[in-house]
C-alpha cells in the first residue's frame, strides 16, 4: 500500500547555473503523489539538462497581438499567446492581466521535461467567457488542448460556456489549479480522449494529470434531464488517465454527477475534496435514478489502483461515493481504497437509493476503511447485481466504519463473494444490521456493534468528531493498511489503545 507520506506533494527543486555571460536554468523533475511529472534526472549529471533562462510574457485587454508580449507592450488575446505562432517556449510563463476575455483558447504547443512546463496564469482577477455559449461542441472547452503536454493552467474564472470550461484531450503532464468554473454547459473540468472511444487500453490516452484547488460550480447547468444533447459528462471528469491526482477541489451544485473517475483511469487519488449539491437533476425522476457525488466507473477499460480519501461528501441529491462498472463486457474495477471520508445527508428517500457508499458489479479487491457515513438514505450497499450485470463483486473489506442515522436502512448486501464486514458501528433504529438478498457467499460478518447514539460532538451541526464518551473510541480493528494509520485530521491512530472507528 502507498503511505500518506508518499502521497504528499513534494516540492520541486531548481537551481541556476551561471556560465560566463549566459544564464541558464536547470529544471529538476517534479514528483506529485504516486506519479511523476517529468523525467528522472540524476543529480550527478544535472548539468546535462541545462536550458535557456525562462521568460515571462504578458496579455492585456489593451494590448495588441502585433506587440512583442512584454509588460509594456502586451499581447491582446490569450489564444494568440499560447498559439503555435507565438514566441513562448517550454519553461515560459504567460501572465494574463485582469479583465474579461471572450475567446476560445487552444493550446498550440507543449512544454517538455528538459525545460519545464509552460504556465498560463491569471495575474489577478481574469474572467474567460465563451464567445458562443449556445453551442454544444463535444470536447471543446474555453481552454482547450489536444495532444499537448507540460502545461500549468492557473487561476482563471471561466463562465457561461457552451460545453466545458477546461477540456484537455490526450493530455500528458498537465496541472490544472486554482480555477473557478461557473455555469458550464457540460463539465467544469474534463480530461478525455481526442478521438478513440472504442474501449480497452487504447482509450487510456492521457497521463500524469493533476487537478488541484479548483472550484467547479453549477456544471451541466443547461441539462434539465430531457435534452441529452447538452449536459454530457460530469462536473469534474477524469476519463482514460493513467496517473492522476484530484485534490482540494470544491464542487458545488451541478445537474449531473460530481467527480467521475472513469473508462480505464488508474494509478491515482481523489482526496480532500468537498462535494455538495450534485446530481440536482440526475438523481430525480427528471433524470436517471442515480448520480453519484464521487463515482469510480471502469466503463470500457480496466480501472485499478485508486485511493479515495479525506473527502467531505454531503447534501447531494443521490449517492455519495460509488464504485461500479457500467460495461460488463470490457474491463472491470479493482484495487480501490476508500478511507477517512465523511459522507452525510445524501439521497432522497422514495426517489433514489441515496447510498453513502455503494459497490456494484464487476468490482473486486476494494477496502472501505474508517469512513464516517451519517444521515443518508442508506449507509452502505454492496450489490454485485446492481446496474448492467456482469460478475458479482468479490474480495470486499468493510472495516472500522461508522454507518449511522440512515433514514431507510443501515445497508443492503447482495451478489457478493468474499465480503468481510467487521468492527463497524451502526445505530440501532433498524432491527437488522443490514438487509440482504441472494447470491451472498463467503461472508465474514463479525464484531459489528449497534448503539442508540454514537456520541458525536454535534450531530445536528454535522461535526462528527467523537466525544470522550463515544462508544466508537477503541472499537476498531488494528488490522488496517498503512494508508489508514492517520485519520482525516492527520492524527496518527493509536493502535496501542485500540483504533477509533470512523474518519476521526
Amino acid at each position: 500500500m502507498t503511505t500518506n507520506k508518499n502521497r504528499k506533494l513534494r516540492k520541486s527543486s531548481s537551481c541556476l547555473l551561471f556560465l560566463l555571460t549566459f544564464s541558464f536554468a536547470i529544471c529538476l523533475p517534479k514528483y506529485w503523489g504516486n506519479s511523476k511529472v517529468g523525467t528522472s534526472v540524476d543529480m550527478s549529471t544535472a548539468s546535462a539538462a541545462v536550458s535557456q533562462t525562462t521568460k515571462v510574457y504578458y496579455v492585456s485587454p489593451n494590448g495588441s497581438d502585433n506587440n512583442p508580449g512584454t509588460s509594456k507592450q502586451p499581447w491582446k488575446t490569450i489564444n494568440y499567446a499560447v498559439s503555435q505562432n507565438s514566441r513562448i517556449q517550454p519553461g515560459d510563463t504567460v501572465l494574463v492581466q485582469p479583465g474579461i476575455y471572450t475567446e476560445i483558447i487552444t493550446l498550440g504547443k507543449s512544454g517538455n521535461s528538459a525545460s519545464g512546463n509552460i504556465t498560463l496564469k491569471a495575474n489577478g482577477f481574469v474572467t474567460l467567457q465563451d464567445p458562443n455559449p449556445s453551442s454544444n461542441d463535444f470536447g471543446r472547452g474555453v481552454i482547450h488542448s489536444s495532444g499537448k503536454s507540460y502545461w500549468v493552467i492557473d487561476g482563471f474564472r471561466i463562465q457561461n460556456t457552451g460545453w466545458a470550461g477546461i477540456a484537455l484531450q490526450d493530455a500528458k503532464n498537465m496541472i490544472v489549479q486554482n480555477n473557478h468554473t461557473y455555469q458550464t454547459g457540460a463539465s467544469g473540468i474534463i480530461i478525455l480522449p481526442a478521438s478513440y472511444f472504442g474501449g480497452g487500453d487504447q482509450e487510456v490516452s492521457s497521463k500524469n494529470v493533476k487537478v488541484l484547488n479548483n472550484i467547479v460550480e453549477k456544471a451541466n447547468w443547461k441539462w434539465l434531464g430531457s435534452n441529452y444533447g447538452v449536459g454530457t459528462q460530469e462536473a469534474l471528469s477524469i476519463w482514460g488517465v493513467d496517473g492522476f491526482e484530484v485534490a482540494n477541489n470544491t464542487l458545488n451544485q451541478g445537474n449531473r454527477e460530481g467527480i467521475d473517475i472513469k473508462v480505464g483511469s488508474r494509478n491515482g487519488s481523489v482526496h480532500d475534496n468537498s462535494v455538495t449539491q450534485l446530481a440536482l437533476v440526475e438523481g430525480t425522476p427528471r433524470g436517471y435514478q442515480g448520480g453519484s457525488a464521487i463515482y469510480l466507473d471502469g466503463n470500457r477499460a480496466k480501472m485499478f489502483n485508486i485511493d479515495v480519501y479525506n473527502n467531505v461528501v454531503f447534501d447531494n441529491t443521490a449517492d455519495g461515493i460509488v464504485i461500479a462498472d457500467e460495461d460488463p463486457d470490457i474491463g472491470d474495477v479493482s484495487d480501490i481504497r476508500v478511507y477517512n471520508n465523511v459522507i452525510y445527508g445524501n439521497g432522497q428517500q422514495g426517489v433514489n437509493g441515496g447510498r453513502g457508499i455503494g459497490v456494484g458489479s464487476n468490482v473486486n479487491h476494494v477496502e472501505i476503511v474508517n469512513n464516517t457515513v451519517v444521515k443518508n438514505v442508506q449507509a452502505i450497499s454492496i450489490d454485485g447485481a446492481y446496474y448492467n450485470g456482469g460478475y458479482a463483486s468479490h474480495d470486499i473489506l468493510v472495516r472500522n466504519n461508522i454507518f449511522v442515522n440512515s433514514s431507510y436502512v443501515n445497508g443492503f448486501i447482495e451478489s457478493v463473494n468474499q465480503l468481510t464486514l467487521d468492527h463497524n458501528l451502526f445505530t440501532n433504529q433498524f432491527p437488522n444490521l443490514y438487509e440482504s438478498g441472494s447470491g451472498i457467499t463467503n461472508l465474514n460478518a463479525s464484531d459489528n456493534t449497534q448503539v442508540p447514539s454514537v456520541g458525536f460532538v454535534n450531530l445536528d451541526g454535522n461535526d462528527f468528531h467523537l466525544t470522550s464518551a463515544s462508544p466508537a473510541i477503541g472499537l476498531g480493528s488494528k488490522n488496517i493498511g498503512q494508508y489508514a494509520h492517520f485519520d482525516k485530521d492527520g492524527l496518527q491512530r493509536q493502535a496501542s489503545t485500540g483504533i477509533d472507528v470512523g474518519a476521526y
